[in-house]
């Protein structure tokens, strides 16, 4: 296969390099992470806003939301009951 390029396969705008942001995915070229798009947009900041202020594009930003959706449906919760 040879070596991995920080790149997600369907993800244009989003990386992954090792020693930025603790390994978390970014925003290409950039020490934005998609948990501070989410953080910003979770807070009420619009798209835009969070584009302009980022300096980074709109389409980051709903890329960042797809990954965001795609990862929290693989997460799988096992309920265990309390034993005394």
């Amino acid at each position: 296969m040879g070596f991995w390029d920080g790149s997600f396969a369907g993800y244009k705008w989003l990386e992954v390099v090792p020693g930025r942001c603790g390994g978390r995915p970014t925003v290409k070229g950039t020490r934005v992470a998609v948990d501070d798009t989410l953080e910003m947009l979770a807070a009420g900041w619009s798209v835009e806003e969070v584009a302009e202020n980022y300096r980074i594009p709109v389409e980051a930003i709903y890329e960042a939301l797809r990954y965001a959706s795609k990862t929290i449906r693989k997460v799988e919760v096992i309920a265990v009951e309390a034993t005394s």
